[in-house]
């Protein structure tokens, strides 16, 4: 499969997703919506899909909300895009040089998504994070 650019939906999901792993608890798609700076409307069809996909779980009431279907290093990248991309997949032009060279040099790309986590995700942000705050002057 040919990955010509993350959509925008692709890109929240991700996002979401990042959130419920931080968490580490359910969170209420509001929460999930001000976090990924996404309208709540555009959040409820992100997780929504997400559900659908077997990556987020969904309860109602007073403690309710989304949250994983698995385990944070359970759940790849690459899943996720294999599963958004096939909703709406690009239409491949072999005949097209470009396209076949795209194809060869992003196989790499793919491997890599395939084996990256939600958990490494939300590892290197943590110690991104922790490497940002420690440059600062208080």
């Amino acid at each position: 499969m040919v990955w010509p650019g993350f959509p925008k939906r692709l890109q929240s999901a991700l996002k979401a997703l990042c959130c419920l792993a931080e968490s580490g608890n359910g969170m209420q798609s509001q929460k999930i919506a001000e976090r990924i700076r996404v309208s709540k409307a555009e959040t409820a069809k992100i997780l929504q899909l997400l559900v659908w996909g077997g990556f987020v779980t969904s309860r109602r009431g007073t403690k309710g909300g989304f949250h994983l279907a698995a385990e944070a290093d359970r759940i790849t990248m690459g899943k996720v895009i294999d599963f958004f991309l096939s909703r709406h997949p690009p239409e491949p032009d072999r005949d097209f040089g470009v396209m076949r060279v795209f194809e060869k040099t992003s196989a790499p790309c793919r491997r890599a998504f395939s084996r990256l986590t939600l958990a490494d995700m939300v590892s290197r942000r943590s110690s991104r994070g922790r490497q940002h705050s420690a440059g600062k002057k208080v």
